[in-house]
C-alpha cells in the first residue's frame, strides 16, 4: 500500500524547518534515510557498517552482517511506502552476497555458521587491519531476523524466500548458548566452532539469539535457559522515578537500544504484554531522566552511538558528553518530540544532515558526529515508518511462541499435553515449562489448558498432522472436563 504523505518532495534547500508539520518532517527524513541505506549497500551486495556524514570525506567502514539485517528491514519499508521501485532487487542482492551465492563474494564464517563481524566490502573476507575479527552471534541474528522479515514482506518472491531460508538454516544459534546453562550467550564464536571468551547474561538485546535458537531443530541449550530470558521475574531490573526497566546488571541502567532493537526485530518480545509494559517503562524512565537530571525539556534517548571521543553505549548515569539522539526518540514513537528536534536542527543548515537528524551533545553543542552506523541510525527510520503504519513491523516479524505450544509446531493441541506429561517434574528438559518458573509442573498444565486450540492459522503454509479420531476425542474430553472445573 502506498502512503501519499511520504511522497512529498524534500524541503527546498535553504528553507527553515520551523513551520514544518509531522507529515513533512517524516517525508523529508524518509528521503534522506533512503539515500543513506542505498549508499551503504555496496556493488557486491554487502552492506557497510557505517557511513561518514560529511560529503567531502569518502566512506571507509567495512561491511557487517548486522548492518545487512537493518538494511533488509529498511528496504522492505521503502517498498511498503512506495518510495522505491527496485527494493526487491536490492534485497535479493544482499541475501545472495551474504549467502555466498554472488560470484567473488564468500563471507568469512565460523564452522557453526556465524559471520565475522567486520568483512571486506568486496569479497566478504575478514577485514583485518585492526577491525574486530570475532564471529558474531548477535550480528548473525540480526541478519537472519532481517532476512526473514524481508521474506514475509516480499511474499511470493521465491528467490528472496530461498535465500533467506538458506542463510537461516546455515547458522547454529544453539551453539552460542553457554553450555553451563546459566543463561549466558557467547559474545564471540571461534573459527572452528563453539563460543570464545565472555558471555552476556539476561537481559539485553541478545534475547534475539535465544529466540532464534529456540526455533532450531537442535535447541536443547536454548530450551534449558528460556525461562531466564523470557520471564522478567528472573532477570535484573532497575527503576527510575518508579519506572521499572530491564537490565543485565542491577547496578546499571540499560541503553535504550536493548529494548528498541527487541521491539523491531524480535517477535517474542513484541508479542509479550509483559515486555511491552517494560518497553513503555524504559521510555518513561528515559524521558524523566532527561527532564529531571539533565534539565533537558524535550530531547531524550540515551542509546548507543558515536560520541566526541569514540563510541559508547549511553545509558542513564553513564553518558560521556551527554549525547542524546533523535533516533531513539523516533523509535519510542514520539513524533511530536522528534518534530521539535527537527525544527531546531534544520536539515538544510549543514551538509552533515544529509542522511537525517543526528546525535547531539548537551555538553558541546557545536559537536557534530563524524559518522553514523546503520544499527544505530536506522531506528530513526523505523519509528517514522511505524508512526505511518502501526502494523508494519508487527505483521512481518517472526511469529511469537504460543504459550502452551510445547513441541513448537505453532499449534497448541494434544501433542503438547504429551510433552508435558512425559516431562513432569523435570528441571532440565523445559520444553513444557509454560509458566517459565524453571520446572515442569502443574502450572504448565494450566498454561496448556488455557491456550488449547490456539495458533491454528487458516490458510497459512504451516500445517499439522491430524490426530487419530480416538485420540482427538480423548483430548477434547480432557479439555472440557478441566474447563468445567471437573476432574477428568
Amino acid at each position: 500500500m502506498a502512503y501519499a504523505s511520504v511522497a512529498l518532495t524534500l524541503l527546498v534547500a535553504g528553507r527553515g524547518s520551523s513551520g514544518q508539520t509531522v507529515e513533512q518532517m517524516r517525508a523529508d527524513q524518509i528521503g534522506r534515510l533512503q539515500t543513506y541505506v542505498l549508499d551503504a549497500v555496496l556493488p557486491s551486495g554487502l552492506v557497510r557498517d557505517s557511513l561518514v556524514l560529511s560529503p567531502s570525506v569518502g566512506h571507509f567502514h567495512p561491511a557487517t552482517p548486522d548492518a545487512a539485517g537493518f538494511a533488509l528491514m529498511a528496504l522492505s519499508a521503502f517498498d511498503h511506502l512506495d518510495t522505491m521501485n527496485d527494493a526487491a532487487d536490492v534485497v535479493e542482492s544482499i541475501l545472495s552476497a551474504y549467502n555466498g551465492s554472488t560470484p567473488g563474494v564468500t563471507p568469512d564464517r565460523s564452522a557453526d555458521g556465524h559471520y565475522v563481524h567486520f568483512m571486506n566490502t568486496a569479497t566478504g573476507a575478514k577485514q583485518g587491519g585492526g577491525w574486530d575479527e570475532s564471529y558474531s552471534p548477535i550480528g548473525s541474528a540480526l541478519l537472519v531476523s532481517g532476512a526473514q522479515f524481508a521474506k514475509k514482506h516480499f511474499a511470493g518472491n521465491p528467490a528472496i524466500a530461498t535465500l533467506a531460508d538458506q542463510i537461516t538454516d546455515s547458522i547454529d544459534f544453539n551453539a552460542a548458548i553457554h553450555p553451563s546453562l546459566n543463561g549466558g550467550i557467547y559474545l564471540d564464536m571461534t573459527k572452528q566452532g563453539g563460543g570464545a571468551g565472555g558471555a552476556v547474561n539476561p537481559w539485553n538485546e541478545y534475547m534475539l539469539v535465544e529466540s532464534l535458537a529456540l526455533r532450531q531443530e537442535n535447541n536443547d541449550r536454548a530450551v534449558a535457559v528460556k525461562h531466564l530470558w523470557y520471564n522478567p521475574a528472573n532477570v535484573p531490573k532497575k527503576s527510575f522515578a518508579g519506572s521499572v526497566t530491564l537490565t543485565d546488571n542491577p547496578a546499571a541502567y540499560a541503553p535504550a537500544f536493548w529494548v528498541q532493537q527487541s521491539q523491531f526485530f524480535n517477535g517474542d518480545f513484541r508479542g509479550d504484554p509483559k515486555f511491552q509494559r517494560l518497553l513503555a517503562n524504559h521510555q518513561q524512565a528515559d524521558s524523566d531522566y532527561a527532564a529531571t537530571t539533565l534539565t533537558e525539556p524535550y530531547r531524550y534517548g540515551l542509546t548507543a552511538g558515536v560520541v566526541p571521543n569514540g563510541y559508547h553505549a549511553d545509558r542513564m548515569d553513564d553518558h560521556p558528553s551527554t549525547v542524546l539522539t533523535p533516533a531513539a526518540v523516533s523509535a519510542w514513537g514520539d513524533m511530536q518530540t522528534l518534530l521539535e528536534w527537527y525544527q531546531e536542527q534544520d536539515p538544510n543548515s549543514d551538509a552533515r544532515y544529509r542522511y537525517g537528524l543526528t546525535r547531539e551533545s548537551l555538553d558541546d553543542p557545536s559537536w557534530k558526529p563524524y559518522d553514523a552506523g546503520l544499527v544505530d541510525h536506522l531506528f530513526l527510520l523505523f519509528g517514522i515508518v511505524e508512526n505511518i503504519d502501526a502494523g508494519f513491523f508487527a505483521e512481518r516479524l517472526f511469529d511469537a511462541l504460543q504459550p502452551g505450544d510445547y513441541n513448537l509446531d505453532g499449534v497448541v493441541d494434544g501433542a503438547d499435553y504429551t510433552v508435558w506429561r512425559d516431562n513432569q517434574g523435570s528441571t532440565t528438559n523445559l520444553l513444557a515449562d509454560g509458566n517459565l518458573n524453571g520446572v515442569v509442573d502443574s502450572g504448565d498444565l494450566l498454561v496448556w489448558r488455557q491456550n488449547f486450540g490456539e495458533g491454528v492459522q487458516v490458510g497459512s503454509a504451516r500445517s499439522t498432522t491430524a490426530p487419530e479420531p480416538g485420540l482427538l476425542w480423548s483430548w477434547l474430553a480432557l479439555v472440557c472436563c478441566w474447563r468445567s472445573g471437573r476432574r477428568p
